[in-house]
């Protein structure tokens, strides 16, 4: 609820990021932090996630050993999120217990997904106890799809990172691997696409990279460039990746260390993240009273300006001294001060005399001039406070 309720609206220096993250932090604690505390005992949620063409659908669908997720030559592929669960495990993802914010459709066939909307697809193939979610591209040329992606990935209990041969070190998913490695995320990495003669070398380069985010003890499983049978991976390429997912979902106690990690790691980088919010909402609360003190300024000195206008006799000219001359030299000043003069008689007067009688153009004179003043200092006060606000 706090961290709904921080408002950032001023663009000061940091606030995108601040955003950024006020978003982040409130879509974990809603996908999976509230979520898993309430229910430590759900099924273990891997997603599968990676660049652009790594293989993610097709590594997928091989596991389940059947075509769920779309997969293709065209980029982006996965335009919305597959997740595959044992027929048992339903009731804990047709609901809102985990990414509440996305829709849900059913079953492996359908129309083009919308993004906003997660696939379910019942499966035998996995072990109750385990499901796996196919997210969009973490580089994806659409903006949705990585968000989406990022979004899916902070409510994993485990990341199955996919990369390639050619792609490795490219710096996106470094980027992600990082913070994964920041919060305590549980990983484990998948080198698709490798040339037998290059398998050594890669994965030797890999290796010291994990080891050097803190990711050393993370499992690496290798998949050699090979042709797809029927559109899936070999069962020699295969077999060891889905033999350890079994095995994690079949091991309560493995499968409540990994979940343990991630969620450790998720909690303990609350601190931390909430404390970095706060402090851009007190910044926003500092500048916002730094805007209100510059108006607040401004006017009060326009205010200023208008009294010492009104007083120092600098409304008495132009037009106004005209008009106090004309009404003074006419004698009008003395015969207003006269108890027996008519004011009906000198309006007729005047009528004949077809002028206005001199009280009233000093009147208007003195209200054009008034006036005049109190637009020139209001004018004069905006300029001065959207001067300041400008500079702040």
């Amino acid at each position: 609820g706090a961290v709904e309720a921080a408002r950032l609206p001023l663009d000061v220096p940091g606030a995108t990021d601040a955003r950024r993250s006020q978003s982040s932090l409130l879509r974990q604690l809603d996908d999976y932090v509230i979520p898993r505390l309430a229910a430590l005992d759900a099924p273990l949620l891997a997603v599968v996630g990676g660049s652009t063409g790594a293989g993610k659908s097709t590594l997928v669908n091989s596991i389940v050993g059947h075509v769920v997720s779309r997969s293709g030559v065209l980029r982006p592929t996965t335009r919305a999120s597959v997740l595959v669960h044992h027929p048992e495990d339903e009731r804990w993802f047709t609901g809102t217990r985990v990414l509440p914010g996305l829709g849900r459709l059913t079953g492996a066939e359908g129309p083009d997904d919308d993004p906003s909307s997660v696939r379910l697809v019942a499966s035998d193939a996995l072990p109750p106890g385990l499901a796996l979610l196919d997210a969009p591209d973490i580089d994806s040329v659409v903006e949705a799809n990585r968000d989406l992606a990022r979004q899916l990935l902070s409510a994993a209990d485990l990341w199955l990172f996919v990369t390639t041969a050619a792609r490795y070190a490219d710096a996106v998913p470094w980027d992600l691997l990082r913070e994964a490695s920041d919060r305590g995320t549980s990983v484990a990495i998948v080198l698709d696409r490798v040339p037998p003669e290059a398998m050594e070398e890669v994965r030797g380069h890999l290796a010291s990279m994990l080891a050097e985010q803190g990711l050393g003890t993370a499992p690496v499983f290798t998949v050699v460039e090979t042709a797809l049978v029927n559109g899936l991976l070999p069962e020699t390429e295969i077999g060891r990746l889905r033999s350890w997912l079994q095995s994690l979902a079949q091991d309560a106690k493995a499968r409540a260390t990994v979940i343990k990690r991630t969620l450790t790691g998720a909690l303990d980088s609350l601190g931390d993240r909430a404390g970095l919010l706060a402090a851009a909402t007190a910044q926003q609360e500092n500048a916002i009273e730094g805007l209100r003190a510059s108006a607040a300024t401004a006017y009060a000195d326009a205010l200023a300006g208008v009294s010492e206008g009104m007083s120092d006799g600098s409304l008495l000219r132009g037009e106004v001294l005209a008009r106090w001359q004309e009404f003074v030299g006419t004698g009008e000043f003395l015969r207003q001060i006269e108890a027996g003069v008519s004011k009906l008689r000198d309006r007729v007067t005047a009528f004949f005399r077809g002028r206005q009688v001199p009280s009233e153009d000093l009147g208007e004179a003195l209200q054009t001039g008034a006036a005049a003043l109190l637009v020139s200092h209001s004018q004069g006060a905006a300029s001065a406070a959207a001067r300041r606000w400008r500079s702040l």
